[in-house]
């Protein structure tokens, strides 16, 4: 499954490898049909067109219909060969071809060759595609050109630390089917009839019931040993979790709470194993810096010095995820470790209150005459936010900060983020081992792209455009380390935390191992 730009997540649901595989049990017989894998999801998939997924879920589905050029090693992490069978990159780093393989057929028989690569490409940066978070990484692509039926080559404008993960990256879509569509858009091919090169092709999609993927028996590669694979709609946890234990379910992502207090059982662990790893991913606090209260670098401080983090990580994680303080994975050399979390300190927080010109007077702070509100809004029908967002509140209230919890609909909730018609709110990124920050924090992002809160200073720009002409990795860090800080200083976001991923597979399947980007259920076997 490849990766792309940064995408929203819920932090539940989601470096060394970890030598761990699951234990061998005997073969469950009584399961209704062995060889179809179902799998919880909260929310239905938003598209399945990969050119413009943003969210999580859509992507996890369309990455077993759509392939790219090349992906990363499991083990390794280094990249290797998919739809192209090698690649050659120029001295300068400006110039990439990739030789693509002549046996790859669409799910429809239709041949796959580069032409479909330079279509995939042009509609990537086409004026027409709303996805920004995506496009912005081919902004140096000065244009890509076919050399034969199988071959494409990408010429760049500078060179670009990640060009060849973005370029090798490209989802392939087929030209024959998307150039005939009168919206690129709003078509079939993006909602129920999805066509791709990929293992699965598609099987249909019940909204808020199922998305069933079929596996495709004319595939050019592995076939995998999964026959097929249900996604299974249950916004509820509780509900979802029920149906595990009748069976009804073979994977689901578990709650902190789930995980030590729910699947402990001699009877599930006899049907299930339980999966950990850190995730790819961290929970964050976004506030609207173009909008009062928080155009003031001091309130924004003062409220993360209000969030208590340990209590959180304590109460509703059972202590199983850690608390960040930037926007890089924990475990990565970008990650600055030497910027310590601001601690819950409401003294702190008067202090900062007070550098804003804010008093307390009638148990809340007010600011010529008028008090220090704002609105919070949280994705619905998540106990884990609920919970969270009840927490900030009353500790926030009980420091004279008036918070206003506005529970709404995840689709909804992504779609005010893009109008920037918000406060704050509480939702995750998931990120990459190896990130670049362009996405969500350079200035050019702030007016149509993923830079919400609307931060970015002139010396964050410069970090940012020189990071990417960098090829040494430890004068690239360097850069990060300082561009990291500089949020630190000023806390556009409250980073919060990077949870541990935490799931329950039905034993019945094998091979189930733990990489750094988590699981491959493509590689998964059965007895």
């Amino acid at each position: 499954m490849w990766k792309k730009q940064s995408r929203f997540i819920n932090p539940i649901v989601f470096f060394l490898l970890v030598a761990f595989a699951v234990s061998c049990r005997p073969p469950h017989r009584d399961h209704k049909d062995p060889y179809t894998l179902q799998v919880h999801f909260p929310n239905d998939p938003i598209n399945l067109n990969p050119i413009l997924i943003q969210d999580a879920y859509s992507s996890r589905i369309a990455s077993y219909i759509y392939e790219p050029l090349i992906e990363r090693d499991n083990r390794t992490q280094e990249f290797i060969s998919k739809l192209a069978k090698r690649w050659t990159i120029s001295a300068d780093k400006k110039i990439y071809t990739f030789y693509l393989r002549d046996d790859v057929f669409f799910q429809d028989g239709h041949p796959m060759t580069a032409e479909d690569v330079l279509f995939s490409f042009q509609k990537i940066i086409s004026e027409e595609n709303p996805n920004v978070g995506l496009k912005i990484y081919y902004n140096d692509v000065k244009k890509g050109e076919t050399i034969g039926k199988y071959t494409i080559r990408f010429l760049m404008t500078r060179p670009y630390f990640k060009s060849l993960e973005f370029l090798g990256s490209i989802p392939v879509i087929p030209k024959h089917i998307f150039s005939k569509v009168k919206d690129f858009n709003n078509n079939e091919y993006n909602y129920r009839n999805p066509i791709g090169t990929g293992p699965y092709r598609f099987g249909l999609w019940k909204t808020r019931e199922k998305v069933v993927l079929i596996r495709h028996e004319k595939y050019w590669g592995q076939k995998p040993h999964i026959k097929n694979i249900e996604f299974k709609m249950m916004e509820d946890s509780t509900v979802a979790l029920a149906a595990l234990k009748k069976k009804d379910l073979d994977m689901m992502s578990l709650t902190p709470f789930m995980w030590t207090r729910q699947t402990g059982s001699e009877e599930f662990r006899k049907n299930y194993n339980k999966i950990k790893y850190l995730s790819t991913s961290y929970l964050y606090i976004a506030y609207n810096c173009r909008k009062s209260p928080f155009q003031d670098k001091n309130v924004r401080i003062a409220m993360t010095h209000l969030v208590n983090r340990k209590e959180v990580v304590a109460r509703l994680l059972n202590d199983l995820a850690v608390i960040t303080t930037g926007p890089f994975w924990v475990n990565s050399r970008q990650y600055n470790t030497r910027l310590k979390a601001r601690e819950f300190d409401p003294a702190k927080a008067r202090e900062y209150l007070g550098r804003a010109g804010y008093r307390k007077s009638g148990g809340l702070f007010r600011k010529n005459g008028k008090p220090l509100e704002f609105e919070l809004m949280i994705p619905s029908g998540i106990p884990f936010y609920e919970q969270f967002a009840s927490i900030i509140r009353e500790d926030m209230k009980n420091n004279g900060v008036r918070v206003n919890i506005r529970q709404i609909q995840f689709q909804a909730l992504i779609e005010k983020i893009n109008e920037r018609k918000f406060d704050s709110y509480i939702l995750g990124w998931s990120i990459g081992m190896d990130g670049d920050p362009y996405q969500l924090w350079h200035s050019s992002q702030i007016k149509n792209g993923d830079n919400y809160p609307g931060f970015a200073t002139p010396e964050t720009d410069s970090l940012i455009e020189k990071a990417r002409l960098e090829f040494d990795e430890e004068k690239r860090n360097a850069l990060y380390h300082r561009f990291h800080e500089i949020l630190y200083e000023n806390q556009p976001y409250t980073f919060l935390t990077t949870s541990y991923s935490l799931s329950a597979v039905h034993v019945r399947f094998k091979n189930v191992n733990i990489y750094k980007s988590g699981l491959d259920l493509r590689e998964w076997t059965l007895d």
